[in-house]
C-alpha cells in the first residue's frame, strides 16, 4: 500500500508536468514563430508541446500505468535543456536550461533511476556546452557541470524527503496502530483487488473471520490495559501463521480479527483456519471467564472458488455468518460457511496437548 502511496504521487506529478508542459510550450512556440522570427526555436517548442499533449492523451485513463511514460518524458526534457543551454546567449543564460532537467525528473522516477539520470545530463551537458557555436572556457563548463550537480543532489533530496513522509503516512491509514496489523479501511480495498486478481489467475479467495471468545468479559476482570497486550499478542501469533505472500491479516474491530488468503483448496483452506484459531490458543493465557480457562478463539471462513458473483460484501457476510454459528455452537469452534446449512462445527485432529488446551474434539 504504501509502495502505491508513492507511485500515486509520482504519477501526479507526471500528469501535472505534462499540463504544465503543454500550457508553457505551445503560447512559446507561437511567440518564436511569429515575435522573435526563430522558426527553429519555435519548432523544438512546438514538438515538445505536441509530444507532452500526445502522452496526456496516452496516460488519460491509466492512473499509476502512466509511470511507464515517465522515461520517454524525461528524455524529452533533457533533449530540450541540451538544446537551450546549446543556443543560450546572454539573454537567456544556459543556468535557465540546467535548473528545468533535475526539477522534472527527480520526482517521477524511482531511486535508482535518479542517478542514471544525474550521470547521463551531467555528461550530455558537458558536452555540449563544448560542442557550442560559442563553446564555454573549461573552467565556465566546469562550473556548470558543478552547479546543475549540486541542483540535482539537493532536488533530488527534497524529493526523498517528501516520499518518505508519504510513507508514513500511507502506513498510518492502513495500520492499526495497536496491533500493527491491516485495520478495516484498507481490508475493502484489499478485498476488491484480490478479488480481481484471483479472477485473472482463477485461484480461490479464502476469508476467515476470528473472533476471541469472551474477551468482553475478559477485559472487564483483567482491565483494558492487559486486554490491549492481548490483543497484540494475537495479532503477533497471527502474523505468524499467515507468512505466505498473500496472506493478509487485519483487525476488523475490537478483539475481531479477519485472515485473507488465495490458491488454497477447501481443505487446505479449513487446516489453515484451524492452524490460525489454536495458534490463539497455544499462547496458554488465563481466562477464568472461559469454561476451558485460557484464552480461546472461534472463527469461520469461506473459500470461495467462482468469484465472477462475488464483491467484498459477499465475502465478509458469509465468513461473519459462519463465525456467529461458531459462536452460536459454544465457542472455540471452527465453521466452513459451506457446511452452515448443517451448522457442523469442525474440528481438525489435534495432538492429545492441543485437545486438552483448547477443549473437546468436534465431529
Amino acid at each position: 500500500m504504501t509502495r502505491y502511496s508513492v507511485e500515486r504521487f509520482r504519477s501526479a506529478v507526471l500528469h501535472m508536468y505534462l499540463r504544465i508542459a503543454v500550457f508553457v510550450t505551445l503560447p512559446l512556440s507561437a511567440l518564436y514563430f511569429f515575435v522573435a522570427a526563430t522558426p527553429d526555436r519555435g519548432l523544438a517548442a512546438f514538438t515538445f508541446a505536441l509530444f507532452s499533449l500526445w502522452l496526456q492523451w496516452r496516460t488519460r485513463n491509466d492512473g499509476e500505468q502512466a509511470l511507464r511514460y515517465a522515461s520517454w518524458f524525461v528524455l524529452a526534457m533533457m533533449c530540450l535543456m541540451l538544446y537551450g543551454a546549446y543556443i543560450s546567449s546572454e539573454r537567456l543564460h544556459q543556468d535557465v536550461w540546467m535548473m528545468i532537467f533535475p526539477i522534472t525528473f527527480a520526482p517521477i522516477v524511482t531511486s535508482r533511476e535518479r542517478v542514471v539520470w544525474v550521470a547521463l545530463g551531467a555528461a550530455s551537458l558537458a558536452s555540449v556546452v563544448m560542442l557550442r557555436p560559442e563553446p564555454l572556457t573549461p573552467i565556465s563548463g566546469f562550473i556548470s557541470v558543478i552547479a546543475y550537480l549540486t541542483l540535482s543532489f539537493v532536488t533530488i533530496m527534497l524529493v526523498r524527503h517528501n516520499e518518505q513522509n508519504i510513507l508514513r503516512l500511507g502506513h498510518m491509514s492502513v495500520i492499526d496502530p495497536l496491533t500493527n496489523v491491516y485495520n478495516r479501511a484498507y481490508l475493502e480495498e484489499v478485498l476488491a483487488s484480490e478479488i480481481n486478481r484471483c479472477k485473472r489467475s482463477r485461484q480461490p479467495l479464502t476469508l476467515i473471520m476470528l473472533d476471541i471468545d469472551y474477551f468482553k468479559m475478559f477485559n472487564d476482570n483483567y482491565g483494558h490495559l492487559y486486554g490491549d497486550r492481548v490483543l497484540e499478542q494475537v495479532a503477533g501469533v497471527l502474523k505468524k501463521s499467515a507468512q505466505r505472500a498473500g496472506d493478509f491479516v487485519f483487525r476488523f474491530g475490537g478483539e475481531e480479527f479477519c485472515i485473507l488468503t488465495s490458491g488454497l483448496s477447501r481443505d487446505e483452506a479449513r487446516q489453515f483456519a484451524e492452524k490460525i484459531r489454536l495458534s490463539v490458543c497455544a499462547l496458554g493465557i488465563e481466562n477464568r471467564q472461559s469454561p476451558h480457562g485460557r484464552l480461546t478463539a472461534s472463527a469461520g471462513f469461506w473459500c470461495a472458488f467462482d468469484l465472477r458473483e462475488v464483491t467484498p460484501g459477499t465475502l465478509l457476510s458469509n465468513a461473519d455468518n459462519a463465525l456467529y454459528q461458531a459462536k452460536a455452537d459454544g465457542r472455540n469452534k471452527l465453521v466452513d460457511f459451506a457446511d452452515n446449512r448443517r451448522s457442523a462445527a469442525i474440528r481438525l485432529d489435534q495432538p492429545v496437548s492441543a485437545l486438552r488446551e483448547c477443549g473437546p474434539r468436534m465431529a
